[in-house]
């Protein structure tokens, strides 16, 4: 008897066991469009994008991402892209604005529901569609009909590389120790919009014409710090990558889908990748918190929800008549946001860009009183945005404003003793090759 009960024992053991090692998959649902990416990061290649209420299957979660699949393809997606049924669906205000402002799109319009869309979009059709505006907008604004000049994000560098960088800048960095550090809620921005994106790449194009610096090994080094900043702020899945404007003024630009111009004036001016920190950290808050729709009109878009994936004329041939309309629509609200990427940003705007830069800098471990250090060169270089003296493009604000609110909240912080490393002469290095 006491043989059966120990075998009868054992077997529950292995049972429960076996039970215990078999993953239990969970079905999500996406709750707005998400790129889905091959690793846990904006810099993997895209599989798939998925639509709105797209259900998926949750494999393993690694910090802030979850490993998904979808349509027979496994991928990684950040973790506030997709809730559980059982939850109750939680949106930011902004990202409810975009998803009635879709729904209401496609009853004006008198096609068939959103729901019945296709979930799903290829990398293929996602790039047919950002190249085409991007042709478009561009022969619009400049007369080019060029095809667009910058490349997609796929492929601008290698994952490992930008991972080494990583360890070697935050060592052991998890997003739990930057949450730990200062916490940030990600739910209170809103995600991808892939109308906004289609815009940014045609902004970004014509800011491009101006000239670009052609040195690859600078720009990754500029867009690996940009990325480390990314992942420390509220939209950690933003693909940011950074370009060089080749001029001497100082003038930074932000675009919405991730693509922050730098000049090489600005980057001459700077003394340590600190410095360069707080300029890119102020420019991709602008991006991370939708400040140039907000400075919008506010266009109440037609933009029919599936018409997010359709390829332009240029791929395809001529549109019908139903997306002449939406297209239009499309290239006002790029216009609308590219006047403000380029003009003086509102205060309010640049006080937030500031406040919030210096936050992403300090949870990624850099010491943001680096801003004051640039904010007081550019003052002395260049004198004060309110005197209007030189060609300083970087941005219209008070610098003596911003300086006095910075050392404000940089106060607040307590910071150790030598908190953070400066990378002055790694930094110097680099950006010297501009003097040559």
């Amino acid at each position: 008897m006491a043989r059966r009960y120990i075998l009868f024992s054992l077997l529950v053991l292995f049972i429960t066991g076996i039970t215990a090692f078999v993953k239990q998959t969970e079905t999500l649902t996406i709750k707005n469009t998400v790129d889905m990416r091959n690793g846990p990061g904006s810099y993997y290649e895209l599989v798939l994008r998925l639509n709105t209420e797209t259900e998926v299957s949750e494999i393993e979660k690694e910090q802030q991402w979850l490993k998904i699949k979808a349509k027979e393809k496994e991928g990684w997606i950040p973790q506030r892209a997709a809730y559980v049924e059982k939850d109750e669906k939680q949106t930011s205000p902004d990202q409810e604005q975009i998803s009635q402002e879709a729904q209401a799109a496609f009853k004006e319009l008198g096609e068939q529901d959103s729901t019945n869309e296709d979930p799903y979009a290829s990398p293929a059709q996602v790039a047919a569609a950002v190249k085409g505006f991007a042709t478009d907008f561009t022969s619009r604004k400049t007369g080019n009909k060029k095809s667009p000049i910058l490349n997609d994000f796929n492929g601008f560098f290698e994952p490992s590389e930008y991972r080494q960088f990583r360890e070697l800048r935050l060592q052991h960095w998890s997003w739990q120790k930057a949450q730990d550090r200062l916490e940030i809620n990600p739910d209170n921005v809103p995600g991808l919009n892939p109308m906004q994106e289609q815009a940014g790449w045609g902004i970004a194009n014509v800011i491009a014409q101006q000239g670009l610096v052609d040195n690859k090994e600078l720009q990754q080094y500029l867009t690996h710090i940009a990325l480390v900043l990314a992942e420390n702020s509220h939209r950690y899945e933003t693909p940011v990558r950074v370009y060089i404007l080749d001029t001497n003024e100082i003038s930074g630009y932000a675009s919405p889908n991730g693509m922050i111009f730098v000049s090489k004036g600005a980057l001459q001016l700077m003394q340590s990748e600190t410095e360069f920190t707080f300029f890119v950290a102020h420019e991709l808050a602008h991006i991370v918190h939708n400040h140039g729709i907000k400075e919008s009109k506010q266009r109440k878009t037609k933009i029919k929800a599936d018409r997010r994936f359709e390829e332009l004329e240029n791929e395809l041939g001529d549109r019908e008549k139903k997306y002449e309309e939406t297209e239009e629509n499309l290239n006002q609200l790029a216009n609308e946001m590219y006047e403000y990427t380029i003009k003086d940003r509102l205060e309010k705007y640049e006080f937030s860009a500031d406040y919030w830069g210096i936050i992403y800098m300090y949870r990624a471990g850099y010491d943001p009183t680096g801003a004051l250090k640039l904010l007081k060169r550019i003052r002395s270089h260049q004198g004060d945005f309110e005197d209007r003296i030189g060609h300083t493009k970087w941005k219209g604000t008070s610098l003596r404003d911003r300086i006095i609110r910075i050392n404000s909240q940089t106060d607040g912080f307590d910071l150790p003793q030598n908190f953070g490393h400066s990378y002055k002469s790694t930094f110097q290095h680099k950006v010297g090759v501009l003097n040559n």
